[in-house]
């Protein structure tokens, strides 16, 4: 039984399934693959609607979401990935879930605008802040008289959970953001430090310093032939104005004039009112989130609906 994972490289969400294939002894195939140029083609939308990365190929047909591409592969193993029993087996599921609807997120909110795929907007980051410091709350009290999230041993749980932490401990969790979350990275450096996990990923070092994104987004400049051609248009000679003696102002009454200063309060605007409407329907991201898949459908739709840089984020 062959397969082909197709990812880019360096990609967390393809180490989910490279790692659960290395302890189920699978083999897996990685073709070269350029994304933005490959997951273009007709023939990979086949095999992914979305057009993301990565999709697991079997002679069977195609997965294009890496954590069920992950225990589909899991399930291989003659060693249990998903504990020694059915309740232990739930726990595995609950922290795989846990991984795609409270990190994934905040992860990509945080990270994605450093590496480059979105731009910076320093209110989402400072929330995705405080997202993943309650994740990383929640896993250090549950670390705490443990080695692994379930059981006694290693579990495709930590594998994923791990996978999905990772970007974040590399990039911004330096050791003052995490210094308070002892279990947790404790935690961490054991499953990345696991040969299985090593193998896919190589050695993992801790970010020294939290990277952050570059401040805004992209300014646009008009093309240089139009600014060659408004250099080159002489300026109209201007005629000096008549000055005229200005009107003699009619003293009002002090009521009169209140009333004036008042309309001219209401009539101000905020500056949120000079921005263009927003075309993206908050109550509909808000259903996607609630009720949709976190990577698979919440994640690609807030991408296509955002419009921050026609509001100047």
């Amino acid at each position: 039984m062959g397969f082909k994972l197709y990812t880019d490289q360096g990609n967390p969400s393809a180490w989910k399934i490279l790692v659960a294939a290395k302890y189920a002894g699978v083999l897996v195939d990685t073709p070269s693959f350029e994304f933005g140029v490959d997951n273009k083609t007709p023939e990979f939308e086949k095999k992914s609607p979305i057009g993301k990365v990565p999709v697991l190929e079997s002679h069977e047909g195609t997965i294009f979401e890496p954590n069920a591409a992950a225990r589909y592969i899991a399930r291989m193993s003659k060693v249990s990935l998903f504990g020694s029993t059915d309740f232990e087996a739930a726990q595995v599921e609950q922290w795989i879930d846990f991984s795609s609807t409270e990190i994934d997120l905040p992860a990509s909110v945080w990270v994605f605008p450093i590496l480059g795929y979105i731009q910076n907007n320093p209110t989402a980051t400072q929330r995705a802040k405080g997202d993943i410091r309650k994740v990383l709350s929640i896993l250090n009290d549950h670390l705490a008289d443990r080695t692994f999230l379930v059981g006694e041993r290693i579990s495709l749980a930590d594998s994923i959970v791990a996978a999905s932490l990772h970007r974040l401990f590399v990039k911004v969790l330096d050791p003052a953001f995490r210094k308070q979350f002892v279990n947790t990275n404790r935690w961490f450096t054991t499953i990345v430090n696991q040969p299985n996990f090593l193998a896919v990923a190589g050695q993992t070092t801790l970010a020294t310093k939290m990277e952050t994104a570059p401040a805004g987004g992209p300014v646009s400049e008009e093309p240089k032939a139009e600014k060659a051609e408004k250099a080159e248009k002489p300026k109209k000679e201007q005629k000096p104005k008549e000055t005229k003696p200005a009107p003699k102002k009619e003293e009002k009454p002090a009521a009169e004039e209140e009333e004036e200063e008042e309309a001219g309060e209401k009539k101000s605007k905020s500056v949120l009112d000079l921005l263009p409407p927003s075309k993206m329907v908050m109550d509909e991201w808000k259903r996607t989130y609630s009720n949709e898949d976190t990577r698979g459908a919440a994640l690609p739709w807030l991408w296509k609906n955002f419009d921050g840089k026609s509001n100047g984020w």
